[in-house]
């Protein structure tokens, strides 16, 4: 297993699924959280509190398990603490107030107001809005303990059918490709970003349909390296890589592609 410190509240750890299968684990039973896999994570909790001096008095650990395409399992560990926990509320707590101001009567009087194709436009760009808004806001749930019981690990899920995508990419033309396979999928807002000379694609998908959601985790696990889903590991790129295509990436990447 390979732990590195990323900065002083996140650590990577990559574990090949040959140590896995030598210590009687699959990649499937880490990513899911087996009973089998409590004694793994107790020994995980230890060596990531350690490297970032974790304190589960005040503090919070979350983690991501991603499993490869090559059979691996990624987990990223971030810690917060109170004053990233407040600002997770505050970023919450904005986003709720601007569905509130998006929904108002009056807009949606216009939007009813409105006829033919141009009714059409106004309700899918209210749509838009809100569901890019909503793809900030998520609800915790704990998935598991450490062996004192303060260890937790949360996962995040959207509120409504908006699901946020992130792929990551060695090469700029398997990004094009990707953005050529899924451009007609309902997706409401995609940026790319760039960490460490690798590429992050970030999509919002908005559906229900398991075609589509097939359609687009097909091209996600098919064109790039690592393909996660409502994942904490989003956030660290947000705030930490450099932003490339801030609106519409898929839009301009297919243009990109020609």
């Amino acid at each position: 297993m390979i732990i590195v410190k990323m900065n002083e509240t996140t650590v990577e750890c990559s574990i090949a699924a040959s140590e896995l299968h030598e210590i009687g684990l699959t990649p499937e039973a880490v990513v899911s959280g087996a009973e089998n896999t409590t004694s793994f994570f107790a020994q995980l909790n230890k060596e990531v509190g350690a490297q970032l001096d974790y304190d589960p008095e005040t503090e919070v650990m979350m983690m991501s398990k991603n499993m490869m395409m090559d059979g691996s399992v990624r987990i990223f560990a971030v810690k917060l603490s109170n004053d990233d926990i407040q600002k997770a509320a505050d970023r919450i707590k904005g986003a709720a107030e601007t569905i509130l101001k998006t929904l108002t009567q009056e807009k949606i009087d216009e939007i009813k107001a409105k006829t033919g194709k141009e009714k059409g436009v106004a309700l899918n760009k209210m749509i838009s809005g809100v569901s890019e808004t909503i793809s900030r806001i998520y609800t915790q749930d704990s998935e598991g303990a450490g062996p004192s019981g303060s260890d937790s690990e949360y996962s995040y899920q959207p509120l409504s059918e908006y699901s946020r995508y992130m792929m990551e990419f060695d090469d700029f033309d398997d990004i094009k490709r990707f953005a050529k396979v899924v451009q007609r999928l309902p997706i409401v807002d995609s940026v790319l970003y760039k960490k460490n000379g690798r590429y992050y694609l970030l999509a919002g998908l908005v559906s229900s349909d398991e075609s589509v959601i097939y359609d687009m985790r097909r091209a996600g696990v098919e064109y790039s390296e690592m393909l996660t889903v409502n994942s904490p590991e989003a956030m660290f790129i947000e705030e930490q890589a450099e932003c490339i295509i801030s609106e519409d990436a898929i839009v301009h990447l297919c243009d990109l592609a020609g």
